[in-house]
């Protein structure tokens, strides 16, 4: 089993987190009574969190984040889709052109639109990074995608604008009930993790899967904490510099 940086996580990373661990746990050994055990500690502790986070937990911003990533989805698969008919017209430069700009898109990855919010906007800043080269901008030109590549780019900004407002939103709530729910859910969520872990050693079979999607879970959490931790330094950085 991965390991779990309980303490990086803020009270909505550890929220999805625990929840998406419980659901998978009760998917794939709803008869073990002991991890169901587990997790009705574990549903309980949630159900606080919930409570003491209160509108921040579903916020306004849930909704306008959905809106945000489906804009970007768009702009991906308008830009993907269009450079890949390019590559099969009868016009020689603007075919080569479609083909160079379809090849970044195979290295980066033609599904990026299906990932998580996490994976989903690191692979798209891969992409734009990729895309704002003097060559790949040529090429951008050539078969009038220019304008497609730049509603990506805005589209992608403005996502990570809602995405940072929501996550600082929640940050910043720290009430009593909130503090005791996340040390029982921490409590019992080791607990669980170990247990699937030891398991899975003695009996691939039945908890092998479980240990697979949760290490994939442990692994799009981490990357979320990381990149708002990021972005926080980088913020902090901006404000020391001295103006000139």
């Amino acid at each position: 089993m991965k390991n779990f940086p309980f303490s990086i996580l803020n009270s909505n990373e550890l929220y999805t987190a625990s929840t998406r661990i419980v659901d998978t746990s009760k998917s794939s050994l709803g008869s073990d009574p002991y991890a169901s055990t587990l997790c009705l500690h574990i549903g309980q502790g949630n159900s606080d969190l919930a409570k003491g986070l209160g509108k921040s937990l579903n916020s306004e911003f849930t909704p306008v984040l959905l809106i945000r990533d489906q804009e970007r989805d768009d702009g991906f698969i308008s830009l993907r889709d269009y450079a890949s008919s390019c590559s099969h017209g009868k016009n020689s430069i603007q075919a080569a052109a479609g083909r160079s700009i379809s090849a970044i898109f195979d290295n980066v990855g033609n599904s990026v639109s299906n990932l998580g919010y996490a994976k989903e906007t690191a692979k798209l800043n891969t992409l734009i990074e990729a895309l704002e080269t003097p060559s790949a901008q040529q090429a951008l030109a050539t078969i009038g995608a220019t304008e497609r590549f730049e509603e990506l780019k805005s589209s992608q900004d403005e996502f990570e604008k809602t995405y940072q407002i929501k996550i600082k939103t929640e940050s910043d709530i720290n009430y009593p009930l909130v503090k005791d729910s996340k040390l029982r859910i921490t409590k019992y969520l080791k607990t669980l993790l170990f247990y699937i872990d030891t398991n899975s050693d003695l009996d691939s079979t039945v908890f092998g899967a479980a240990k697979e999607a949760i290490n994939q879970i442990i692994t799009d959490t981490v990357a979320i904490a990381h990149s708002r931790a990021t972005r926080i330094e980088n913020a902090v950085d901006e404000e020391d510099k001295p103006t000139v």
